[in-house]
């Protein structure tokens, strides 16, 4: 059963306040009433009101005085207001219209047409209701495809490999943990970790040769590397959405280090963002637990010496000791992560095996 609309209906005259809530519940809806302009506000504040049917000349607080107070607070602002009158003069009117109503019925009413005007306008407050929905769910859907299309993006820079990929999705869970233990913002901190996905975006601007290669790079390739600091904030550009403002700081300062000795502009201490701080340290200590072409995984203590050592030369030390005392945290992140890159590599062996079967069946 669909839920009855509520309306409220304000008047001081008692027999217009009966007649009117008759001719409402006789229609299906339900109704509160309030003699005056006071007790309408105080009810509005406590009850949930589709629409308020409101007489203009009362003593004290006139309708119009009472619409305002109405409009003015975000709780009521919404709710449709019908001025009742037994005036018609223009003046009176253009008042009504200035401070928020949607339209008016002139006492005596017709019981057809206050019906009408009455259903007319919570049509179309549903209506606008729904539409707002429709338009806030379609811009979460919006952010969450720009957010999915960054997390590929970053995976593209990073290689093409799964485990490159998995890289740019730990860092981001680094990198969310951490920010959080800081004291960040729920809603920045969800922000920094999808921004983090583009840390290495200006990857794509360096060839594959480098990227891919297995011996440790020479001083010219070395040199050509660094460029992609620079490279990914310069495709991001001067944006004005904050999500990729935000990925333009972790892209161009990712690379600088607390001691300023780092790259590109040699930054030191907190010149460097808390952003591109956060995901330096997400993005080492991850390139250190997990395996390369170029390298072996190294074990949890040697990670935590080089974090150690490291400590105010390369990182920022408030945000070391926040990882060294929750390393816990970061350790049930790798271990959920190497779970998942264990399970798709033995689905990619089970999928090896049925074709090798297939063959030998031919």
């Amino acid at each position: 059963m669909p839920i009855k609309q509520t309306i409220l209906v304000v008047d001081d005259v008692p027999e217009n306040l009966k007649l009117i809530s008759a001719v409402l519940q006789d229609a299906g809806y339900t109704t509160m009433i309030a003699p005056d302009g006071q007790s309408a506000l105080e009810l509005a504040n406590t009850h949930h009101f589709d629409m308020i049917m409101l007489d203009i000349m009362m003593p004290g607080m006139s309708g119009l005085e009472t619409c305002r107070h109405l409009k003015v607070d975000p709780q009521t602002a919404s709710i449709p207001v019908i001025f009742l009158t037994a005036g018609d003069a223009k003046e009176l009117l253009s008042k009504a219209y200035r401070v928020g109503a949607v339209d008016y019925i002139k006492k005596p009413f017709f019981k057809e047409e206050l019906l009408a005007r009455v259903g007319l306008h919570l049509q179309l407050q549903d209506y606008k209701q729904n539409l707002e929905g429709k338009v806030a769910q379609s811009i979460k859907e919006m952010e969450q495809t720009q957010v999915h299309l960054m997390y590929m993006l970053g995976g593209v820079a990073e290689g093409h490999s799964i485990e490159t990929h998995l890289h740019v999705k730990r860092v981001a869970e680094f990198t969310y943990l951490l920010a959080k233990l800081y004291g960040m913002e729920e809603s920045e901190a969800r922000m920094l970790k999808d921004a983090s996905s583009l840390h290495d975006l200006g990857k794509l601007g360096i060839s594959d040769k480098i990227l891919h290669k297995e011996d440790r790079l020479d001083t010219r390739e070395l040199k050509e590397m660094r460029k992609h600091a620079h490279l990914g904030a310069k495709m991001l550009g001067n944006t004005a959405l904050p999500l990729l403002r935000m990925a333009s700081i972790v892209c161009k300062q990712h690379h600088e280090k607390y001691d300023g000795s780092g790259y590109p502009e040699k930054r030191s201490g907190e010149q460097i963002h808390l952003y591109a701080r956060i995901v330096s340290i997400a993005d080492v200590f991850d390139a250190l637990l997990f395996p390369r072409s170029y390298k072996r995984a190294w074990d949890i203590d040697e990670v935590v010496a080089y974090l150690r050592n490291n400590r105010g030369s390369h990182f920022d030390p408030q945000l070391i000791d926040l990882v060294l005392e929750h390393l816990d945290d970061f350790l049930l992140i790798c271990k959920r992560e190497r779970l998942m890159l264990s399970n798709q590599a033995q689905k990619k062996m089970g999928i090896f095996a049925l074709f090798k079967r297939l063959i030998v069946a031919k």
